[in-house]
């Protein structure tokens, strides 16, 4: 029998192959896409030896893959792979000829075919020369884009795309095989024309270059800083503050400093603590333009970068005298430690500047030095602000108005305001005494000509945007404050949406784009830009509707959810709806999310699996199909569907072969029995259709009358004014984005219903009607509840008590009602205009104190928020006046609606809720408070 080879080839039957591991011999049937030698039956094993050898070595260079090239080993020998391997040939081949290069190309065979195997028929002469001058400069990217895009371009465009450059550093083709990229480069450009495949093509290019070199330009600058020496510059600015407190304390006593008169020193702001804010606005204005000046560097080199800043360098500079300076140095201690006042390094740059010294290497050196450590800088200073701001100095001891900084009105006068930072959108109150006083935004929002105070602390802002901008972001996100703002200058990336395409890589975005296409999207017509062409995928409004789908999972595999397959370190995850797996083929690039899986997961006939590594990283897809009374491995595959490690593709199929499509006995989790009698020869199984159907029914009945009117405000969500019950499953059925902008759209047209809107997302008729059956049948039927749950029903037999139509239309309103919860609590979170409107104009105590919590509990804003109460203080002012630990007051009552706007677990007796009032107080979202502050929109609550 002839050896069935990869690619559907077949092996001449006068000749044999040899396992490359093993140097086993191998007639016909072989471990599947092993590498093999092929040779002639009577060859002498030591040249086989040899053979075997030398493909091993090229195997460890370029992978098993390389071995289906046919490589040519000599004396008769050829490389090959058994069947079952994955991709094709030219997988093959484009691995084969990164280990070989040009050189050795020969070892492939004729040139022609070896391009007819990458190019297919527009292998022309100068696609062939273009290739070769491609693969000669390792220009892979390239060559690897244009074997998958052959089959859509015609041979001038190949030329094109082979003629592609990436900026150094930058690879738009880090993974994926070319046969998987050829699949979705044609599920997605096929319907375009010729012209307009080579122009997404070549805009998709551009648009992968220029993202991985904004992450890589972000990787630099990080990497460019200096903070080994942090925590020393720390201390011994530490050590110099307090020294300086002594001498300016010794300056205002009447008489030598004594430990009598010390004790007698009362501080005001005259005496001490403006002399002390004046000095941190200094250096807080230090450090920012040496972070300015750091950025400028990192973009546009030492000389361009530092002309950039020159002139905040210059009136910085100006700020202090030399005594100042030389007390900074001498405070350093060592001869090479850091100055503890960053003005010192300003005040050293501006000097070499006015001197007129040569701008040469010795000053690159010089300037890239006090560069490096600007971020360490900025971070020990911003500690001080915010040490001096808030705890040092006595609320009490501040002006009653505002405060003023000679400093900061030089600075002003030169730098401005950045466009990150404008002064009419700081909503922070001003630092003084007399509680109440108007923020720099609506003062400006009055009279536009209203000035800058220090004491708004955008200065404190500006640095927190220096720091940002230093890491790499935009600008820093206000978190919340007490006093003194917070700022987040290191925010984590916002989690991509699953369904827009990635532009990480180019078979990134292609696989996502192509998995759009398989949930039945179509392409805008005549589009040659990237971004229009998945503008137009995923707007389609067939890719909602597609990813509403719930799973059947038979029960005996639903076990093995979160458990460890046997035999790796892998932990296995069951998809239970459409939405994960699109959250899996975003990250995979593959097209597991399409509608053929789909279709077979729906009604139970396939299971999908993902498997993930002790960091919970997505490593395998697999794919289990029905055989018979049990399940059989359909596909595996690793990301970009590559082939998954052979011993994980066996470890599956052996763990496969233990499961069974239903269990033999009933669940006894579901039904709790009790003993049979001893002379019962057999048990009949629990029957949740028949035994509680008609008790459920009626419930369900009288829950859904005394639900009508929040029926009729769910379903007007959908422009639904009559309460049709129909309305709900389009409803249920719609996806995250699509709810939250129905509710945006309800409460922009008609903002009084608000109050309706949040007494309907409480409205749960099946799980009343549930709580009202009788404790006998809760019993038998522990698992009943589960139904309720925004989650795929675990069971069959509770499947099929939802079948009946007024209990799925109590569980359809469920449902909606709690994703209404969620979408309101996701507006909150972003600061919606529409909900900001409504709330601040028709607000309700049970509707504000859940919101509330959920704010103080989230551990990042996206929008300013306010400090309503005190840190550590457990009473809320306002009329009436509340505590957060009344058992039975407004707050502790709130926190079951809390938790279903999407509030982290506070865990037992609320201990994170009470560690963030310790930290920062009770937190609202600041635009709540336009109308009057707390006291006003509080009293408000309580007069709807």
């Amino acid at each position: 029998m002839a050896v069935l080879l990869a690619f559907g080839m077949v092996a001449e039957r006068d000749r044999r192959a040899w396992l490359v591991e093993t140097g086993e011999a191998i007639d016909h049937d072989g471990p599947e896409g092993a590498a093999v030698v092929l040779g002639a039956r009577d060859s002498d094993p030591a040249r086989v030896a040899i053979a075997c050898a030398d493909l091993a070595g090229l195997i460890e260079l370029g992978g098993t893959v390389i071995a289906g090239a046919g490589i040519d080993l000599g004396d008769g020998f050829v490389s090959a792979r058994l069947a079952g391997a994955g991709g094709d040939r030219r997988d093959a081949v484009l691995a084969a000829l990164r280990v070989l290069k040009v050189g050795g190309g020969w070892r492939l065979g004729e040139r022609t075919a070896t391009l007819v195997a990458l190019f297919g028929v527009t292998a022309t002469k100068p696609v062939g020369a273009t290739a070769e001058q491609a693969i000669g400069e390792g220009r892979w990217a390239a060559v690897v884009l244009a074997s998958a895009a052959a089959d859509l371009l015609g041979p001038e465009q190949l030329v094109r795309v082979l003629e592609l450059r990436a900026p150094d550093g930058i690879d738009p083709m880090p993974h994926g095989a070319a046969s998987v990229l050829a699949a979705n480069l044609r599920r997605v450009l096929e319907p375009c024309s010729r012209p307009g495949r080579l122009e997404l093509v070549l805009d998709l290019w551009e648009r992968v270059c220029a993202r991985q070199r904004a992450v890589l330009e972000r990787e630099r600058l990080v990497a460019s800083h200096d903070l080994s020496g942090l925590e020393s510059l720390r201390e011994r600015s530490d050590r110099f503050s307090e020294q300086q407190l002594i001498e300016l304390v010794q300056r205002s006593a009447p008489g030598p400093l004594t430990l009598p008169t010390a004790i007698r020193f009362l501080p005001t702001w005259r005496n001490l603590w403006k002399h002390c804010v004046e000095r941190m606005i200094q250096d807080a204005l230090a450090a920012t333009v040496l972070l300015r000046a750091a950025v400028a560097v990192h973009e546009l080199g030492v000389v361009a970068g530092i002309d950039r800043v020159r002139e905040e360098i210059a009136v910085v500079s100006a700020m202090l005298s030399s005594r100042d300076i030389k007390a900074a140095k001498a405070a350093a201690g060592e001869p090479n430690a850091l100055p503890v006042r960053p003005v010192v390094h300003v005040r050293e740059i501006d000097a070499w500047l006015r001197q007129q010294q040569p701008r040469n290497a010795a000053y690159e050196r010089f300037v890239r030095a006090r560069m490096r450590t600007a971020l360490a800088y900025a971070i020990v200073v911003d500690g001080r602000c915010r040490m001096l701001l808030g705890i040092d100095i006595p609320a009490r001891s501040f002006p009653v108005e505002h405060w003023d900084s000679s400093s900061l009105r030089a600075w002003r006068a030169v730098a401005g305001n950045t466009a990150q930072r404008p002064p009419q959108d700081w909503p922070v109150d001003p630092m003084v005494r007399t509680h109440g006083q108007p923020s720099l935004a609506v003062r400006l929002a009055g009279d536009p000509a209203a000035a800058e105070h220090a004491s708004d602390l955008l200065w404190l802002a500006d640095l927190a945007d220096a720091i940002a901008r230093a890491r790499g972001h935009e600008a820093a996100v206000l978190a919340h404050y007490y006093r003194v703002p917070e700022f987040e200058t290191n925010p984590a990336a916002p989690q991509p949406d699953p369904l827009t395409p990635r532009s990480d890589s180019v078979p990134l975005a292609v696989a996502g784009a192509a998995q759009l296409v398989d949930l039945g999207a179509t392409a805008p017509a005549r589009c040659r830009d990237w971004a229009r062409l998945c503008a137009g995928l995923v707007g389609s409004g067939v890719v909602a509707a597609a990813l509403t789908s719930e799973f059947e999972v038979a029960e005996p595999v639903l076990a093995h959810d979160g458990a460890v397959l046997p035999g790796t370190s892998l932990r296995i995850q069951i998809a239970r709806t459409a939405t994960r797996l699109a959250e899996w083929s975003d990250h995979m690039g593959n097209c597991i999310a399409g509608h053929w899986y789909q279709s077979r997961a729906v009604r139970g006939r396939s299971i999908l699996l993902g498997l993930r590594d002790e960091h919970d990283h997505l490593q395998v897809n697999a794919e289990l199909r029905r055989a018979g009374r049990g399940w059989a491995v359909g596909e595996i595959a690793g990301r970009f569907n590559q082939e998954a490690d052979p011993a994980v593709r066996q470890a599956v199929r052996d763990w496969a072969v233990t499961l069974r499509v239903e269990e033999p006995e009933p669940d006894p989790v579901e039904s709790v029995a009790a003993e049979p009698p001893a002379r019962a020869r057999r048990s009949s199984a629990p029957d949740p259709v028949r035994e509680v159907g008609p008790a459920l029914h009626e419930a369900v009945r009288k829950a859904m009358v005394e639900s009508e009117s929040a029926l009729r405000v769910l379903a007007a969500l959908a422009g639904d004014t009559d309460g049709d019950p129909k309305t709900l499953t389009a409803l249920r059925r719609s996806g995250t984005d699509r709810l939250t902008a129905l509710c945006v759209a309800f409460l922009d047209a008609n903002p009084a219903a608000l109050p309706a809107l949040w007494t309907a997302g409480g409205s749960r008729p099946l799980a009343a009607a549930i709580e009202s059956l009788d404790a006998a049948i809760l019993t038998r039927y522990p698992r009943l509840p589960t139904i309720t749950g925004d989650a795929p029903v675990p069971s069959k037999r509770l499947r099929a008590l939802l079948k009946e139509p007024d209990i799925a239309t109590a569980r359809s309103m469920d449902l909606i009602a709690q994703r209404v919860r969620a979408a309101l609590g996701r507006l909150a979170h972003h600061g919606d205009p529409a909900l900001t409107h409504a709330i601040t104009r028709h607000p309700t105590p049970d509707l504000l104190c859940p919101l509330i919590l959920a704010t103080t509990c989230t551990p990042t804003h996206h929008t300013p928020v306010t400090a309503i109460s005190a840190p550590r203080a457990s009473t809320v002012p306002g009329y009436p006046a509340t505590s957060l630990s009344a058992p039975d007051g407004p707050w502790l009552t709130a926190w079951p609606a809390a938790l279903e706007l999407g509030t982290p677990d506070p865990g037992p007796d609320h201990e994170a809720f009470w560690s963030h009032i310790a930290d920062h107080g009770l937190l609202i979202p600041t635009a709540w408070l336009a109308s009057g502050g707390w006291a006003a929109l509080w009293a408000r609550a309580h007069r709807e």
